[in-house]
């Protein structure tokens, strides 16, 4: 678990993870010897906020049925919209 520090803020752990060597390369390709870290805590926040969106969704399907054909077009058509 993490510790706060006096001010309040969480502070950091370390961790030891394997990883592949394919991983491991493409990593180091991307952020050098010294971003690590840092790569490895933003993928685990994005995964951490993607499985909650994924329970909202499972919640959601629960309370109100899963999407009809034409709601999931529609979702697509305004995602390409907002993203031309």
């Amino acid at each position: 678990m993490a510790k706060k520090s006096r001010a309040g803020r969480v502070g950091t752990v370390k961790r030891s993870v394997t990883i592949s060597d394919a991983t491991d390369q493409a990593a180091h390709a991307l952020v050098g010897d010294r971003g690590f870290s840092a790569l490895v805590n933003q993928a685990l926040e994005h995964e951490l906020r993607r499985q909650r969106v994924f329970e909202l969704l499972a919640r959601l399907d629960e309370k109100y049925g899963p999407l009809t054909s034409e709601q999931i077009q529609e979702g697509e058509e305004a995602w390409r919209r907002l993203n031309e």
